[in-house]
């Protein structure tokens, strides 16, 4: 264990009266122990990222799409996919994986069927199947099948399953060819499926924009049954170029144990498209679909399946990132799931509304990185700053999500050199076994890749407890020849959370009338210490976890008050001191300090106040309030 504590200062200085403590940069994701990975230069390295565990093993997967291959150097830049340790790797290097695919510059894959992976883009799209020690897809659109290269050649794209170990046998998945079809633009000969891809326990589902003269579809993959589902065609508005399949997702959104598929058209009628379908039989039935609103804003091109609000239901987010109001800030519409493929939309999010930031780019569930029982989602601007790009961190409540980001993560504050930084992000795993997910950043124009993890969380519960009534024309107390009115105040406060220090140090700031204070007026009630009258008390405690911890003061009433009809309103101002954090003194990856709850933007701080004020009888409502 090692002890980090904040320099040494007097409590003024790391109180004011009103605390506002800014969160809207930092909450809970690390960024002064950035883990950076480098891929090879102009190999697109970081175009997809995909976080993975296999028993005690962390891996960051990253897919590099114009990377030239060492298992098959004869090929021009077919991709490539790379592995990197997240444990026991101070030069964060990263290996490729060999899909075991060979060295042939041609490969046969069906009766009328020669592959061709010269500019293949493999490692276009990575996904992890939803299960422990789950299966990797890794996907590479632009494969060819060249048999009938004298009239066509036809980009049907491919798909490897990878084992939870990296190593081994591969399964292959072409899901657009079929022996003896040659045809370019009908059906499915351009079909370019794995452009995106998902993976559930028993589905593969893969994107096919191509298919139908670029009208596009969906391709989904029964590894149980060995069954594929195709969506009914009378279900899709058939328009050329609506590119559907260019995004796809999954999620409970008609039922809890029933998995749905989302599949994006962002060029349907120039505003974009998305449709949610039920599996029946070996179909895809439409049970959703929604419309953009902007022509030419890309609605569709980013979606995420997540239950936000912990109903066992998924809501959706569908990004749109060249939604304008100057040029291409970007948008985000969230769907809540009301069960049976109805979905209301519930709001939009805009992240800065910066100038070209293409918000919107790139949507993912992050899982619950701050222990609050509910999801969170991260979503990518990769064009803001200049293309550095930015990431924002959003979270799910029991409304649905919390329209205010928590966390802007700036690819610049990392490293000025990054480039399309958000373009992709994985999540959901907890790379360095802290007990919170962390979050991976692609920067594929800097061939880089970022990990950020996630720092434990402390939640505060703070009491403020006053007398039921206060008669101040009867006075309690005595100062020598004076006879004050006076009552007690009492402060309890307990902190708890997942993985946190079993002792903190807290300091706080009890304020009285502090509503008369914010308008600059002159307090009504006062302290005494040290033989002068103050409007609030500092102290520091040590707490242990989960164990309150109670404090006394004794608070005086002016004897001018003049104003009886406001209440009269008490707060607790509180922030982290030090504390000790225990973990393995790892150069690698150093235990992380915790950090205190965001409010959705509100200061740390708990209140309490006398209602009503008679005459000269003070009563108060009591209550506990929770910070």
């Amino acid at each position: 264990s090692f002890q980090r504590a904040h320099p040494r200062r007097s409590l003024l200085d790391v109180l004011c009266v009103y605390l506002s403590v800014s969160v809207v940069h930092s909450y809970n994701i690390d960024l002064e122990h950035a883990v950076v990975f480098r891929g090879p230069d102009s190999s697109f390295f970081g175009y997809s990222v995909l976080e993975h565990y296999h028993d005690n093993t962390r891996w960051v997967l990253v897919g590099a799409p114009k990377a030239n291959s060492s298992y098959s150097s004869s090929l021009h830049t077919p991709g490539a996919v790379f592995k990197c340790r997240v444990h026991s790797n101070p030069e964060r290097r990263c290996t490729e994986m060999n899909l075991g695919r060979g060295n042939k510059p041609r490969e046969s894959c069906g009766k009328t069927c020669q592959g061709d992976r010269d500019d293949e883009w493999m490692g276009v799209s990575l996904a992890r199947q939803d299960i422990p020690n789950g299966k990797i897809l890794a996907c590479a659109h632009r494969w060819k099948n060249v048999f009938y290269d004298s009239e066509l050649i036809l980009p049907h794209g491919y798909c490897s399953i990878i084992p939870p170990t990296l190593q081994g046998r591969t399964q292959a998945l072409i899901p657009c060819y079929e022996d003896y079809k040659q045809k370019y633009g009908e059906e499915h000969g351009s079909c370019q499926a794995g452009i995106a891809g998902v993976f559930t326990e028993e589905l593969v589902v893969m994107g096919a924009p191509g298919s139908y003269y670029w009208t596009g579809t969906v391709k989904v993959y029964n590894l149980t049954s060995n069954t594929f589902y195709n969506p009914n065609k009378e279900d899709i508005d058939s328009h050329r170029y609506s590119y559907l399949g260019y995004a796809v997702t999954t999620g409970h959104f008609s039922s809890p144990n029933i998995i749905d598929v989302a599949a994006g058209a962002p060029q349907h009628s120039g505003e974009g498209k998305v449709y949610i379908f039920r599996i029946n039989g070996v179909s895809l039935v439409k049970i959703f679909q929604a419309s953009g609103t902007m022509m030419g804003s890309y609605f569709g091109s980013s979606l995420c399946g997540v239950d936000l609000n912990r109903d066992g239901l998924s809501d959706l987010l569908v990004g749109a990132p060249m939604h304008s109001t100057l040029r291409d800030e970007g948008q985000v519409s969230v769907y809540l799931s009301k069960g049976n493929g109805v979905m209301e939309e519930a709001g939009l999010l805009n992240g800065d509304n910066a100038y070209s930031a293409h918000f919107g780019e790139c949507i993912t569930a992050i899982g619950d990185i701050d222990d609050d029982g509910y999801q969170d989602v991260a979503i990518g601007a990769p064009k803001e700053d200049d293309y550095s790009g930015a990431v924002y961190i959003y979270h799910g409540d029991a409304t649905g999500i919390v329209t205010k980001y928590s966390m802007r993560v700036s690819g610049q504050s990392i490293n000025p050199a990054l480039q399309m930084f958000g373009q992709s992000i994985s999540g959901n795993v907890d790379m360095d076994s802290n007990g919170y997910p962390d979050i991976t950043i692609g920067a594929f124009m800097a061939d880089s890749v970022v990990l950020l993890r996630s720092r434990p969380v402390i939640t505060v519960d703070v009491s403020i407890y006053l007398p039921v009534s206060i008669n101040i024309s009867v006075p309690q107390c005595h100062e020598g020849p004076q006879h004050l009115n006076c009552f007690n105040a009492r402060v309890c406060l307990l902190f708890r959370g997942k993985h946190l220090p079993g002792q903190i140090e807290l300091l706080y700031n009890l304020t009285a009338d502090v509503d008369k204070r914010q308008r600059s007026q002159s307090s009504r009630v006062y302290f005494i210490q040290n033989g002068a009258q103050i409007s609030f008390m500092s102290n520091e405690l040590s707490l242990d976890i989960n164990r309150e911890d109670c404090q006394q003061y004794t608070a005086y009433v002016k004897k001018d008050v003049k104003d009886v009809f406001t209440a009269i309103t008490f707060e607790v101002a509180y922030t982290l001191g030090k504390h000790v954090v225990n973990g393995h003194l790892d150069k690698d990856l150093p235990a992380l300090t915790p950090v205190l709850r965001w409010r959705k933007g509100d200061q740390m701080a708990a209140k309490n106040e006398v209602t009503e004020l008679k005459g000269l009888c003070i009563d108060n409502k009591q209550r506990v309030a929770a910070a």
